[in-house]
């Protein structure tokens, strides 16, 4: 590593943004100990299809090691994608089909249920391919493991001999976390019956330390739905016939890979604290962690793979550009967020703000999101400051599904928009995807305030001579808007939104005066008409 060209770059600017204090903390402990590699690591547990919290640890993860490249280019680091791939199969996930083609599988590992969907080898096979192509189709850069490949090809066994080792002390450690009827037959290891295939319906009786083996019986009932065969046999811990816990699971990748930093949400935060314990009795110091807040549906319901609540990755993309979706997983990792359709306009519009006023500062998300392209020289940041919002209520107002429509609308309103074409051909896709498929089905009922009802034809008045005088831009129209409420004394609050209502149909939207440029002066003045007849 090239110390001087770190202790420069870490001088040379206050670095507040999230991912380069992540990478500060790994370079003090990478300098402390003379490591000449970074390990990162990411963990899937495929039970179900993968969704967007999955897809956010990898993304989070990239950002700290890009953080860690800008502040020490010349030293190597790896990330490593590892699904757990053993866990065995407890429940039916809701959002996959064919469920009595895998009832009957339940309780195994995933590598040993049929593939639902009729595609792979195995349940754990498809959706390790589902995981691998969608971060592929964000070019990130990672080396994906298989827990399966990884036990039965012997690359744990010297971990497993070690925890079976220290497996008294393990199990110790591990007794204070839960009740003492469960501690009482709790063993770090979770053999697979020979007879029925199931894992977690087996209990160890007994430890062969000389010979690291166990001694079992089927007799354990995860759930109803799960039934033990009641085998009883002897097995060795190596070569994947046993599989650990998951607390100690982590311990023993840790150990194995050699992973220097791992993120966790808030909900495994007792699981990395047991794992930082037993990686310690393993003779390693624990990687750096960083716990991040977990992602909610509309509900406040943290997401679930086997529910399969929340936004899903295919919809985020069927609504926004890949580029909202990196920026949303960006944005404060420490907070709590929710994954509504009804947010994607926002984030949309704030990260097109950072964006556009990137000046090429290093402390920024720009710099980490786009890193490649800045180095490259290839980054191209859009002139127009047309915003997804206003776009979306151009799409909703004027009810089309042709883009090329919504097109000659914006470059008639904002010419720079040609100057990024491509962009906007692009982007205007997905408005009109997000009205066809989330807003036309958004029932509201409107509350409308027929008591501003004669202010509004004073708002037509003033647009005619706008439009007469040809003085009509969304200045002029918002000033226009603006002075009818403060000349009557009307709440501004309850003007605008009355205004939103009669030509939006909703509660809330753009500037008044940017919308009604955009949508055109005929067309607006054509809708209040159709809605002062209306109460005739």
């Amino acid at each position: 590593m090239d110390d001087h060209h770190t202790h420069q770059n870490l001088q040379s600017a206050n670095y507040k943004e999230w991912p380069f204090i992540e990478a500060k903390k790994i370079l003090q402990a990478t300098e402390k100990e003379k490591k000449s590699r970074v390990v990162f690591e990411t963990g899937y547990g495929p039970s179900g299809l993968p969704h967007i919290g999955t897809f956010g640890e990898v993304a989070r993860t990239s950002y700290v090691r890009t953080a860690l490249a800008e502040l020490a280019p010349n030293l190597p680091t790896k990330l490593i994608a590892f699904s757990d791939d053993m866990d065995g199969l407890r429940s039916l996930p809701e959002n996959v089909p064919n469920h009595d083609l895998i009832s009957a599988h339940l309780g195994k590992p995933l590598n040993a249920v049929p593939d639902p969907y009729g595609e792979f080898d195995s349940f754990s096979s498809h959706m390790n391919n589902r995981l691998k192509e969608f971060l592929d189709s964000f070019n990130f850069e990672y080396e994906f493991r298989s827990s399966t490949d990884m036990y039965r090809g012997g690359f744990f066994n010297e971990a497993l001999s070690l925890i079976m080792k220290n497996h008294k002390k393990i199990i110790e450690i591990f007794k204070a976390t839960i009740s003492e009827e469960k501690g009482a037959n709790w063993s770090p290891f979770f053999p697979i019956c020979e007879k029925c295939g199931k894992i977690y319906t087996t209990r160890v009786t007994e430890h062969h330390t000389d010979t690291n083996e166990v001694s079992y019986e089927c007799v354990q009932s995860p759930n109803s739905l799960i039934l033990p065969c009641h085998f009883k046999g002897r097995t060795s811990i190596f070569d994947g016939h046993v599989k650990v816990g998951w607390k100690i699971d982590w311990a023993l990748r840790w150990h194995s890979l050699g992973i220097d930093y791992e993120m966790y949400g808030k909900d495994l935060m007792e699981s990395f604290v047991i794992s930082e314990k037993v990686i310690r009795l393993m003779g390693r110091r624990p990687p750096i962690g960083y716990k991040y807040e977990l992602f909610l549906d509309e509900e406040g319901r943290k997401i679930s793979k086997k529910i399969g609540n929340g936004v899903s990755l295919e919809e985020w993309l069927r609504y926004a550009p890949k580029d909202i979706l990196l920026y949303f997983m960006y944005s404060k990792p420490s907070q709590a967020k929710r994954m509504g359709l009804s947010l994607i306009p926002r984030f949309i519009d704030e990260y097109k703000q950072r964006l556009s006023s990137y000046n090429g500062e290093v402390d920024s998300p720009i710099t980490i999101m786009k890193y490649k392209q800045i180095k490259d020289g290839s980054l191209e940041i859009p002139v127009s400051k047309m915003e997804y919002s206003l776009i979306l209520n151009l799409v909703r107002a004027l009810n089309v599904s042709d883009p090329q429509i919504v097109m000659d609308y914006l470059l008639r309103y904002d010419p720079t928009v040609a100057h990024n074409k491509q962009y906007f051909e692009e982007l205007v896709n997905f408005p009109i995807a997000y009205n066809e498929e989330f807003m036309k089905h958004r029932k509201m009922e409107l509350h409308i305030n027929h008591d501003l009802d004669g202010y509004l034809k004073t708002f037509k008045a003033g647009l005619i001579e706008l439009q007469e005088n040809k003085t009509a831009s969304p200045e002029t129209v918002q000033t226009l808007a603006f002075d009818i409420a403060k000349d009557n004394n009307l709440p501004v609050k309850e003007w605008f939104q009355y205004l939103y209502q009669v030509l939006l149909s909703q509660e809330s939207g753009p500037k008044i005066g940017s919308f009604v440029c955009l949508y055109g002066l005929g067309a607006t003045l054509f809708r209040i008409d159709e809605y002062l007849a209306s109460l005739e």
